[in-house]
This record gives structure tokens, sequence and C-alpha cells, in this order.
């Protein structure tokens, strides 16, 4: 049966999936692969199914937050999705523009993650995964930033009200407990990979900053970009030949 918001089949989607939020950002995973061809488009879900070093991949794109990024996972296990990367994009605290975060954990701050596992819970990443995507990111010159994150369901008032005139968010505290970056999914796809025993790890460009706000150049986007792309592709071909 056709998952109900992905509109896949069983079988048209790979073991090993990219997810992002941006489904430009699905195009650009494409141009990284061979054979790629469009599976499904609907609403915020697009889905492509493609090949790199001679192994099948997908690359799904979720929109903005943790209820569309639930419902992809959900169904995305559904469809036989063996592993997960997050392929996407996160606001440092004061990190470089154009650096790596790898979330070895994130602070359940949105609301969704709540509805599968008690606030008590940690989230955290599949750690052979993580140590995969991470160690071909380095191999590749990636500057790579580990350390904990906090997921929000607002972006305007937790995130970012300095683009709306309201000041910065409670960044005090948020260096306090030793987070590095901010972003709207990473803690949900965690609490949900441990749910589903699905390993998932959350590896993502920083492209701007909360203190003092700025934003990365297209230049060193699109270059960070690719270079991300092709280390969690990289990480995932090392990580099935492990298992």
């Amino acid at each position: 049966m056709s998952a109900l918001y992905l509109k896949c089949e069983p079988g048209e989607v790979a073991d090993c999936v990219l997810l992002t939020g941006d489904p430009a950002r699905v195009d650009r995973i494409a141009a990284a692969m061979q054979n790629t061809r469009v599976v499904a488009q609907n609403r915020e879900f697009y889905v492509i199914t493609g090949s790199y070093g001679g192994q099948p991949f997908s690359a799904v794109s979720s929109g903005i937050g943790a209820p569309s990024a639930a419902i992809a996972v959900e169904e995305l296990a559904q469809l036989g999705a063996k592993a997960i990367v997050r392929v996407g994009t996160m606001m440092g605290i004061g990190l470089p523009m154009g650096c790596l975060v790898a979330a070895t954990g994130a602070a359940r701050f949105e609301g969704t993650s709540a509805a599968y596992l008690d606030t008590a819970f940690p989230a955290v990443p599949d750690w052979p995964l993580a140590q995969a995507v991470i160690g071909m990111a380095r191999a590749a010159g990636a500057d790579v930033r580990t350390g904990i994150t906090a997921t929000y369901d607002a972006f305007y008032p937790s995130m970012a009200p300095a683009l709306v005139n309201r000041g910065l968010p409670d960044l005090e505290r948020l260096r306090r407990a030793g987070v590095i970056a901010l972003d709207m999914e990473t803690s949900l796809l965690y609490v949900l990979g441990a749910c589903l025993r699905l390993p998932v790890v959350s590896l993502c460009l920083v492209t701007n900053n909360a203190d003092p706000f700025e934003i990365i150049s297209s230049e060193l986007r699109d270059h960070g970009e690719q270079v991300l792309i092709r280390a969690v592709l990289d990480g995932l071909l090392t990580w099935r030949s492990d298992r």
C-alpha cells in the first residue's frame, strides 16, 4: 500500500535515506548521485531514488519542523528504511560560518517528540552511524563540530528574534548547557529513531549565527552543501559495509 503522505510504494525507497527540509536540496543531492529518478512529489514531501558508489540511496524532503519530519520518518520506516541521516542547516552559537555540526544529543524544546517518549528520555543519535558520517566529513577536510544542539518549534520567537527586532534568544542558558547550535528537527528525529529502532544521525551546515546574527555567503553555502552531501553519502556507504 502506498505511504499516505510520501506517496511511495514498498521497494521504491532505498534502505539508506538522506532526509532534508528543503525540497530544492533533494535536487542538489540527486546531482551527486547517478541514475536518479523522481519517485513522488506531494506537499512538502519530494522523494528521489538513485545510486552512489554502486549502492542505492534515496533523498526525501519533509519541509520545516518536527511534525512533518515525524510523518516522513514514520512512513520511511514503513517503506523499509534502515538508516536516516538529516542533511540540513543549523543556526550556530558563535560557530564559524560553513562548519558542519554533528549533534551528539539534542535538547527537546519541540513538542512532537513528547508524543513518542516522555521528555525525561534523552535525544541521542545512533553512534556507529554518527562515527561513519563524521569520519568521512573530516576526511574530506570539513570543519566538523560535535556537541549538544537544541530543537525548537517556533523559529522567530525561539531562534531568530533578532530578525523581527525582538532581541536575542536565551543564549546564556544554552551556553551554560554547552549547546552549540539550534534547529527545528533533530531532537524529534533522534527520539523517533530510538522508538522505531532506526539508526538516525543529524549532520548539518551552519548557515547563520544567533549572536551576533550573521548569514553565510551564497558561495560558502554552496561549497559547504556539496561537502556535506558527499560526506553523508560516503559515510552511509561505510556504515553499510561495516554492518
